[in-house]
C-alpha cells in the first residue's frame, strides 16, 4: 500500500536554458552523497538535464530519480527567453499537477521559469502560482517566502502597483493572514507572532500619507486581534524586517510584490524557499529566477533548492 511517506516528490526542471536543470542535478547529486533517501520523479528537458550533469561532471543516472518525464523539443541553449523554453516550462506544470492530483506525488517543487518565455509560448499566466491555481481552480494562491528567521506572506503579488493598491481592502488583508496564521502554527507548532506592514510612507503617519492604513489596514488588525491573533501594526516596512531579523516576528504581512521580496532576498537570498498558500497542494519553489545569464557556466546554486525540497518534505509530513 502506498502511503504519503513513500510517496516521491515531483520535481520540475523548469525552463531548460536557465539554471533549473543545473541546481536539481546538484542537489540529487548532493542528497545521494549525503545518502538522505529522498525519491524524486523529475520532469523537463532530459537534454538539458544530462548537459547539466555533463558539465558537472554528475553521474546522470541519479539513483534517487525514481521516473524521468522527458518533454524533447528542439533545444539551442541559447540562454534567453524562448517558445521552446516557455512551451517546455508549461507542460512540466501541468504534468506535475496531474501526478498531484493522481496521488502519485506527495508534493512539487519546482525549479525557475521564465514569464516571458511562458506568454511567448502562448500561456498567459503570471508564472507558477498563478498556472497551478487554474489547474487546481484556485482564483488566487497566495506567496510566502519562508526562512529560518522569519516567513514573509504577500497580500499580492505578480500585480501593477496601482492595481495592488487597489486591492489592498480590510477582507483581503483578513482572509491573507488567516492563512498565513494556520500555516505558520501547523508548520512550527507554536501561536505566530504576526506583524503587517504599512502600505503608505511611514505607515500613512495616521493619514497624512494616505488613508489606507486608517481605512483599510488597521480594522483589519483589530478584527483580528479580538479574534486571539498575536499581532501587531501596522509598521512602516523600513522598520518591521528590521525587527523580524531580530527573532521579534514569525510572519511579516507585506502588500505587494516588491514591499516583501526586496528585503527577504537582500537578507536571504541562498535560505529563502517560495511556499504557495491557500491551495490544496504542497508546492515550494527556490525563491530566484532563471538567470540565463549564468546557465550552464558551473555558478549556479543549489542552496534555494535543497531548501525547498526539505520545506516541502516538512509539509508533507504534517499532511
Amino acid at each position: 500500500m502506498t502511503t504519503i511517506n513513500n510517496m516521491p516528490i515531483c520535481i520540475t526542471l523548469g525552463d531548460p536554458l536557465g539554471i533549473g536543470p543545473e541546481i536539481t542535478a546538484r542537489t540529487l547529486d548532493f542528497l545521494q552523497k549525503k545518502k538522505i533517501n529522498i525519491s524524486f520523479i523529475v520532469i523537463g528537458s532530459k537534454k538539458a538535464f544530462h548537459k547539466a550533469c555533463n558539465d558537472l561532471n554528475i553521474n546522470k543516472k541519479l539513483k534517487y530519480i525514481k521516473e524521468f518525464i522527458d518533454y524533447d523539443e528542439n533545444i539551442d541553449f541559447l540562454n534567453r527567453p524562448s517558445v521552446v523554453g516557455g512551451s517546455i516550462s508549461y507542460k512540466s506544470i501541468c504534468k506535475a499537477a496531474e501526478l498531484y492530483k493522481n496521488k502519485v506525488v506527495k508534493a512539487i517543487v519546482t525549479a525557475p521559469i521564465s514569464k516571458e518565455s511562458l506568454h511567448l509560448a502562448g500561456h498567459k499566466f503570471d508564472g507558477h502560482t498563478g498556472l497551478l491555481g487554474s489547474l487546481f481552480n484556485i482564483e488566487e494562491p497566495y506567496l510566502m517566502l519562508a526562512n529560518k528567521i522569519f516567513s514573509t506572506l504577500h497580500v499580492t503579488c505578480h500585480k501593477s502597483l496601482l492595481e495592488a493598491i487597489k486591492l489592498i481592502t480590510k477582507e483581503k488583508i483578513v482572509e491573507v493572514i488567516n492563512i498565513g496564521y494556520k500555516h505558520m502554527l501547523k508548520i512550527n507548532k507554536t501561536e505566530p507572532r504576526i506583524a503587517v506592514c504599512g502600505l503608505n510612507p511611514h505607515a500613512g503617519e495616521n493619514g497624512i500619507f494616505g488613508s489606507e492604513e486608517i481605512n483599510e489596514i488597521i480594522p483589519a488588525i483589530e478584527l483580528l486581534m479580538k479574534k486571539g491573533l498575536n499581532i501587531v501594526g501596522p509598521i512602516s516596512p523600513d522598520i518591521i524586517f528590521r525587527e523580524a531579523v531580530k527573532k521579534k516576528f514569525d510572519l511579516v504581512i507585506a502588500n505587494y510584490h516588491d514591499q516583501g521580496h526586496i528585503p527577504v532576498k537582500l537578507l536571504y537570498f541562498d535560505q529563502s524557499v517560495n511556499v504557495t498558500l491557500g491551495v490544496p497542494f504542497i508546492r515550494t519553489s527556490v525563491d530566484h529566477g532563471t538567470a540565463f545569464d549564468i546557465a550552464y557556466k558551473n555558478k549556479a546554486s543549489a542552496k534555494n533548492m535543497l531548501n525547498a525540497i526539505f520545506y516541502a518534505l516538512k509539509m508533507s509530513n504534517l499532511q
